[in-house]
């Protein structure tokens, strides 16, 4: 076995989970709380990463999300990371695994190239995925990207042929529009195609525009995309839920507006002053922290969320499940939402 369990006692977090069924008629239940790409610490290595996931799995988490891209340009590093400690604690039958292909091309700068969104370039994805992963069944496999310019009903197809293997449970997209979901979901009906269950977006506290992004490709949560959802109710799983540590960054005093890292600067706008305001105003009167609280407001929305998030500390694991234990009444969302 690869480094050590973690053997400090648990908090006393109450998960919530979100159920699906899958293609062969069983539920599986995700963690409301999931954890994003497996990430060596700083000086730990793999068993760093590993003691950092027996932690979320001893604090009630069970659901990992990562990538045939992650790791770019080491491509599968994470999914390799996962797959080697699924087999060092032998808890495949504990873990629900989320992985995702159909990543656009790139450009040396790692800006936008060009999509992949197409027969050979899904399919090859999947299946280097699966010998990655070294599983016979992927819990939840999603597109990274929608191609608008190709028909819905040919990406379903494509979609049904790995179905069709039994080597994944359920589909889902990424940075797809909920009209496309929509569409998708009504071919899968009338054509006896398995239908969509899940769509990962970016959505986290902070006010965010795709200029401010830089890409256009992804789907960003705002208040019109907000009602869509509500409308039609797909579980929604939030990528980038922390925004960088920008709340607990400021509120530390780690870094100011003026101090902000390139990863946390695009942040830095009139609205999300105000935001931190108020986080910072709820923090100090009631004793949490500002990533408990962010993830919590995902976690306890009307809309159905599961945010993904990512640690590279011990400490920053603690703090951020604390999230899973606070409950945030509609008041409140409402409130930081003024």
């Amino acid at each position: 076995m690869i480094g050590k369990p973690a053997k400090k006692k648990p908090l006393e977090v109450l998960m919530q989970y979100i159920d699906f069924t899958d293609v062969f008629g069983k539920t599986f239940r995700v963690s409301k709380f999931i954890h994003g790409a497996p990430f060596a610490p700083t000086g730990r290595g793999i068993d760093g990463a590993f003691e950092l996931m027996d932690r979320y799995r001893a604090l009630g988490g069970n659901t990992f999300d990562v990538a045939r891209f992650y790791g770019y340009p080491r491509i599968g590093y994470r999914e390799s990371i996962l797959a080697d400690y699924i087999k060092d604690r032998d808890c495949r039958d504990d873990v629900v695994i989320i992985t995702k292909g159909g990543m656009p091309e790139l450009n040396d700068d790692y800006t936008f190239k060009r999509l992949r969104i197409n027969r050979n370039a899904i399919l090859g994805d999947f299946y280097t995925s699966c010998d990655q992963l070294q599983v016979e069944k992927i819990d939840m496999y999603l597109l990274h990207r929608d191609d608008p310019s190709v028909p819905v009903g040919e990406i379903m197809d494509i979609l049904q042929e790995i179905v069709d293997t039994g080597c994944v449970r359920t589909i889902g997209v990424s940075n797809w529009s909920v009209e496309r979901i929509r569409e998708a979901n009504a071919y899968a009906a009338a054509h006896g195609r398995t239908p969509l269950v899940s769509s990962e977006i970016q959505w986290s506290y902070t006010y965010l525009n795709h200029k401010m992004r830089a890409d256009d490709s992804v789907v960003i949560m705002n208040p019109e995309v907000y009602k869509q959802y509500e409308a039609y109710p797909i579980p929604v799983l939030a990528y980038s839920s922390q925004s960088a540590g920008l709340f607990s960054y400021l509120y530390t005093g780690r870094e100011t507006w003026d101090t902000l890292k390139p990863a946390r600067k695009m942040y830095d706008c009139p609205q999300n002053r105000a935001k931190v305001e108020k986080v910072q105003q709820y923090c100090s009167k009631h004793g949490v922290s500002p990533a408990a609280l962010i993830l919590a407001y995902l976690a306890c929305n009307r809309v159905t969320c599961a945010p993904i998030f990512s640690c590279k500390t011990m400490e920053q694991m603690e703090d951020t499940m604390t999230g899973a234990e606070l409950t945030l009444t509609q008041d409140v969302i409402d409130w930081l939402n003024e």
